[in-house]
């Protein structure tokens, strides 16, 4: 069986109230995680859990600080998951499940495959979470993560090579993209059931993609990555 680290970034004040649910729902699972990290960035967030291990910041970071501390993570895998969605009992069997008949490849239920164009991540084709036949190629996975953590360097890397580039809203991008054109693996939106969807929670009005840059970076950075490495 694979070792799993799971961990949440708390961030949004009006999604605090997700996270119990969220940890409730993982502990529950048919596969649980060995542990559990909340990162809280934001101190008007009053989280406490003796489930989990929580890293208090009074500094806001970027959401990719995520993908930064899994590295220091000594299990097989991290997960990570959007604090406005929650697992089902199969969830994480289901990664499980699909993580040993795809080594080494970045897992996830919703993505993107990009578009062509100049703004290929507008003119995505997206790959939305469903009852797919088989698991499905994709160039950037969104919400939901599971990442070998020997994986995770590379997107920080890719990012650290490229400084000019923008920095928000890029955190799946660069964890991807690394590890498409740095591990030369692949990312896969895998199949799921009734038993192993993810549960929608509320999302409190923000959130990244609410931001005016969302898209316009996601563009830049795409479109100057798969200009260099493809």
């Amino acid at each position: 069986m694979l070792s799993i680290t799971t961990i949440l970034l708390a961030h949004f004040v009006e999604r605090e109230d997700n996270l119990k649910r969220i940890i409730d729902d993982l502990m529950e699972g048919t596969v649980k995680p060995e542990k559990i990290i909340v990162f809280v960035d934001n101190l008007a967030i009053k989280f406490k859990d003796e489930r989990v291990i929580t890293i208090y910041s009074d500094t806001p970071c970027l959401p990719i600080i995520r993908f930064a501390l899994g590295t220091s993570c000594d299990t097989d895998y991290c997960f990570f998951i959007d604090d406005d969605l929650t697992v089902q009992k199969k969830t994480l069997e289901n990664l499980v499940f699909y993580a040993l008949r795809l080594p080494q490849r970045i897992l996830g239920f919703e993505g993107s495959m990009l578009g062509t164009t100049e703004t290929p991540y507008s003119n995505d084709t997206p790959i939305q979470r469903g009852y797919h036949e088989q698991p499905v190629p994709v160039d950037v996975i969104i919400r939901t993560y599971f990442v070998p953590t020997s994986s995770l360097m590379a997107g920080l890397l890719l990012r650290s090579m490229y400084p000019e580039l923008p920095k928000e809203s890029l955190d799946d991008v660069f964890l991807c993209l690394g590890n498409k054109y740095i591990n030369h693996k692949e990312n896969y939106v895998i199949p799921v059931s009734e038993e192993t969807n993810l549960t929608e929670l509320p999302d409190g009005g923000v959130g990244q993609e609410r931001n005016g840059e969302h898209y316009k970076n996601r563009n830049i950075v795409c479109r100057f990555l798969m200009n260099k490495y493809l």
